[in-house]
């Protein structure tokens, strides 16, 4: 049961991360595709524990992803993740917009900024405040907090939630994952390069 004990906690532990993914039903092959990596230039790897770029474990019947770089190349993968099952992903750097999106099969559902759902949401305002009331969490708890709010969201997704347990076990790591599977180098994740990819809101 996911409550705002275990979304501390998940906070505390995920601060570094720069977009999250939860893949209702994609496997570790699947994900790699996706990004055009091979196989062959992953390793295995612990949460916390190895120094990579973006850590893909399985979750449930799918996949969770973690990647720590500014340079993510995320949000051209979804589309295709999307076509094995929902997928839910957020921007999860305290230092850009909260921004979120959810996809299935037949294309991107919604896109907002969870602290600001006016703040271009995609497709519209309606279409937002619609989904947010007919998720998991409901829409009262995202007003109050939007990060539980999609770990509750996520648990529904796949049907599990990344615990003690996984955090201990062995996933897939990559370093420096580039498009179409090309190695570059690794973003520094410093506030301008935040800034630059994400825009800047600050008042």
């Amino acid at each position: 049961m996911i409550d705002s004990t275990y979304s501390q906690w998940f906070r505390l532990h995920t601060q570094l991360v720069v977009d999250l993914t939860w893949c209702s039903a994609t496997k570790i092959d699947d994900v790699l595709a996706a990004y055009g990596i091979s196989p062959e230039s992953t390793q295995p790897a612990r949460f916390l524990a190895d120094d990579v770029d973006m850590l893909i474990g399985r979750l449930g019947k799918g996949t969770v992803i973690m990647d720590y770089r500014v340079d993510s190349v995320t949000e051209g993968a979804l589309p295709i993740l999307a076509q094995y099952g929902p997928c839910l992903s957020a921007v999860w750097i305290d230092e850009a917009p909260a921004l979120i999106s959810y996809r299935t099969e037949s294309g991107l559902v919604v896109k907002f900024d969870m602290l600001d759902w006016s703040w271009y949401p995609i497709p519209d305002l309606a279409s937002v405040e619609q989904w947010v009331a007919a998720s998991p969490a409901g829409r009262e708890t995202w007003e109050n907090s939007c990060g539980l709010a999609t770990l509750i969201t996520a648990e529904a997704l796949c049907q599990a939630v990344v615990d003690d347990e996984w955090m201990r076990s062995v996933h897939t790591g990559v370093t420096s994952p580039g498009p179409l599977g090309e190695e570059m180098p690794s973003a520094p994740r410093s506030l301008s390069s935040i800034i630059e990819k994400y825009g800047d809101r600050t008042p």
